[in-house]
């Protein structure tokens, strides 16, 4: 076997967890593979071991545009403060960025991104070249539109790895036109690509879906368009009511909640309650960083469930199992990995070790919901994705040149 996990705690149990060929060989009581031998040894008592997260909704590079213009809302963010910085982005800036987001993503315990932005050939160099999971949008605006190289993704498409694909990613109804939004949705057909965009993120969004368009809400006029298809991401939703909720779900569309940026921007709030008793599939995205601003998965989980038990009115709203199946397993299957995001012999071997010794565990009770509820990226000890180790002791491969990197690029986007 690759690697050996020994005496490690999963799920209230101790086990032995053996990874070969990039999937969980064996899980056994602690001791049961004492006489077998790996090329990676690693011992499991200090340690829960868990499944990672996926980021279902981002926009990796804008790390380098973290903290302009904060405290103002969407539109004008966007206009004012954001879209004259990204004209000036380079194909070199962007992968600078997409490795700084995958650094903070693994830092935390997240594997896999869904990713809606520029220069895609840079964004899925940086995804393979540091092992995690994605999701790469080929993106449609009719406004904004430098830097999108749509033609160059596609042809990478037959060369990428298991663990990186492609999506249609049409920004949003402000910035396509129907007739790009209908042609986007033909060419999902055509090609079983998933579509990703944003969707009823804020009161100005319903406006213009009813004023614009003639449409009672945002998701009508998608569904209207063709884009509501089994499997697309739809992104926010925080501006939804119950024939919405219906139709996503009959639709077989998944929503990532963004509760950190949707608070911040002051978008909105999502009724997870409302729409999981709809039977939408919900997961959970960080948005970028520019409007988050940090891309902790642990910090957006906690975040979702206080968003979802506030909104409902009840404490109970989102109870923490459903939470942590959202941000694993949901999510993973959301980004077109359905063998990952549990621990299970089988599955694809995705996972992190959490440190049991972090203060926010030595009061005892149930460790997973410490985790989500109580931890931060420093509890993450060690991150896996398909088998091969990202992280280990707190520490990723080449973290100071990535570091050093974004640095460089960001000072040319503020500087300019």
């Amino acid at each position: 076997m690759d690697i050996a996990i020994r005496d490690v705690l999963c799920r209230g149990r101790r086990v032995d967890v053996a990874i070969a060929a990039g999937r969980y060989a064996a899980i056994e009581p602690a001791g049961a593979l004492r006489g077998c031998s790996a090329e990676t040894e690693i011992d499991g008592t200090r340690f829960l071991l868990r499944p990672p997260f996926y980021n279902t909704h981002t926009h990796q590079a804008m790390t380098l545009l973290r903290g302009i213009d904060d405290d103002c809302a969407l539109m004008d963010w966007l206009t004012r403060a954001i879209w004259p910085r990204e004209a000036r982005l380079t194909a070199e800036a962007v992968y600078a960025g997409t490795r700084l987001a995958i650094l903070e993503g693994l830092k935390s315990g997240c594997v896999g991104f869904n990713d809606m932005y520029f220069h895609q050939p840079a964004v899925i160099r940086a995804a393979v070249e540091m092992g995690v999971r994605a999701r790469v949008g080929l993106m449609f605006m009719d406004q904004v539109s430098d830097h999108i190289e749509n033609e160059a993704a596609w042809a990478l498409r037959t060369r990428l790895p298991s663990t990186v694909g492609l999506t249609l990613a049409p920004h949003a109804l402000y910035t396509t036109t129907p007739d790009l939004l209908r042609r986007v949705a033909a060419q999902a057909a055509e090609t079983g690509l998933p579509i990703h965009i944003h969707a009823a993120e804020t009161a100005a969004e319903v406006a213009i879906a009813k004023e614009r368009f003639g449409a009672a809400s945002p998701i009508a006029y998608l569904d209207a368009c063709g884009l509501l298809r089994p499997g697309a991401i739809l992104a926010h939703c925080c501006h939804v009511d119950d024939d919405d909720l219906a139709r996503i779900a009959e639709r077989g569309c998944f929503v990532a909640h963004c509760p950190q940026s949707n608070q911040k921007l002051a978008s909105g709030v999502f009724p997870w309650a409302k729409a999981a008793a709809a039977g939408v599939r919900i997961t959970v995205g960080t948005d970028g960083a520019a409007s988050n601003n940090g891309l902790s998965m642990i910090a957006e989980a906690k975040a979702a469930a206080l968003s979802a038990k506030l909104g409902a009115g009840a404490p109970d709203a989102l109870r923490v199992a459903d939470l942590d199946r959202a941000v694993t397993a949901e999510a993973a299957a959301a980004l077109g990995f359905p063998e990952a995001g549990r621990v299970a012999v089988g599955a694809e071997a995705d996972g992190i070790l959490v440190d049991l010794e972090s203060s926010c565990f030595a009061g005892g009770g149930d460790p997973d919901a410490n985790f989500l509820y109580a931890g931060d990226s420093a509890c993450v000890d060690t991150v896996f994705c398909a088998g091969r180790i990202l992280m280990r002791g707190h520490r990723v491969p080449g973290e100071a040149e990535i570091l050093a990197a974004a640095r460089r690029a960001a000072a040319m986007l503020r500087d300019a």
